[in-house]
């Protein structure tokens, strides 16, 4: 079943991508990620958090709707160029299209023991690139056009399998279902006003931004692995499922070597480029590194985020961590806008930067979280 949770991260990433890419000619079109991301960011934690108190298949089934018929809208803007069709798209996806939090909260709900999460988490990552990067893939054998319509089916085709298939566990333990407003209160007063908790959450948000402002620019890999940069991605986070799927060590320690490792990565990346060591190895070795250590903090940070919080604050700390991931993304991008024309050199200084203050934001958010008592 929970190969079913992770197929509909791979179609919901799929068809996103696919709107954005299927006509070149569309000027502008990045608005479209940045206004998502920026519904997105306030959204999330509250969607997230709704499904602990609904039901996941129920909430899973609406989010993949919603991410179909807000396509719909999107195709109609194509046809008609009704501004209004763009604007409902945009709402739509970005208020109530958060497959992420809400499949990931569904997996722990259906092992329970939570045995080994940070393999499932690595896993959605694994899906998430391959609904993602599989479009500069296959843009070279399909239409664009041909690729949103194999979008739509697959879209089509999770939600039927999720209706059908799909089993909730029951829970008896099942709180007071709260409002939208009460749902709000309770994520600020429970989360966001405890200091070890924010910590953490900067400390992935400029993770994330570390990820982004290098990964958006095409000059960075010019001449540096434009080819081959989404396969060493893919492959980065396969081997990390591989090492997640029999490692005994704990997510904590994992936690700290892969965060170090990455760091040595952007460390790497930019001597590389100071002292001209852009051969093909040396570069695809440390970029396959990179997706490596960077897939083990992703799946790390989640186990981290509720290791001691009760299984009904799972889905709201999720949508908190994709709210970040949805800011960090908004950054990036600004990053990238007012800093276009800069040297490889800088864009790796600013990552390098950038995972600095992460180390120091998270290892803050260790100390802390190891005063905090378990919340069963």
């Amino acid at each position: 079943m929970h190969q079913l949770l992770l197929f509909c991260i791979l179609t919901t990433q799929f068809i996103y991508i696919s709107i954005i890419r299927v006509d070149p000619s569309v000027r502008d079109k990045i608005i479209i990620p940045l206004a998502v991301s920026f519904f997105a960011f306030f959204s999330a934690p509250i969607q997230g958090g709704l499904s602990d108190y609904y039901c996941r298949k129920k909430s899973i089934v609406f989010a993949m709707l919603i991410n179909l018929v807000a396509s719909v809208f999107f195709v109609f803007w194509l046809l008609w160029h009704n501004v209004v069709y763009l604007i409902i798209y945009i709402l739509m996806l970005g208020i109530a299209g958060n497959v992420t939090p809400i499949a990931v909260s569904a997996f722990k709900d259906i092992t329970r023991k939570f045995m080994n999460f940070r393999f499932f988490v690595c896993m959605s990552l694994f899906y998430y690139f391959v609904g993602d990067y599989s479009q500069v893939v296959s843009k070279n054998f399909l239409e664009p056009n041909t690729l949103l319509i194999i979008a739509f089916a697959l879209v089509i085709l999770c939600t039927i399998l999720v209706f059908f298939i799909f089993k909730d566990i029951k829970d008896r333990e099942l709180p007071k279902r709260l409002s939208i407003r009460e749902e709000f209160v309770y994520i600020y007063h429970n989360f966001l006003k405890h200091k070890y908790f924010i910590m953490g959450v900067i400390g992935y948000f400029f993770l994330e931004i570390s990820l982004y402002q290098f990964a958006f620019r095409s000059e960075v890999f010019d001449g540096f692995l434009s080819k081959v940069a989404p396969i060493e991605m893919i492959s980065g986070a396969f081997l990390g499922m591989i090492f997640l799927k029999f490692s005994k060590i704990s997510d904590e320690k994992v936690f700290i070597y892969a965060i170090g490792a990455t760091f040595f990565c952007f460390l790497f990346l930019l001597l590389s480029q100071i002292f001209h060591l852009t051969n093909p190895i040396y570069s695809i070795a440390l970029m396959l590194f990179f997706g490596f250590n960077y897939s083990l903090v992703y799946s790390c940070v989640y186990c981290l985020f509720t290791r001691k919080r009760h299984h009904h604050d799972h889905g709201k700390i999720f949508g908190i961590i994709e709210s970040m991931d949805s800011l960090s993304y908004l950054v990036a991008i600004v990053i990238v806008y007012f800093l276009q024309k800069v040297s490889p050199q800088t864009i790796w200084l600013i990552s390098l930067v950038f995972i600095i203050i992460s180390i120091i934001f998270f290892l803050r958010f260790l100390k802390h979280d190891k005063k905090v008592p378990h919340i069963t």
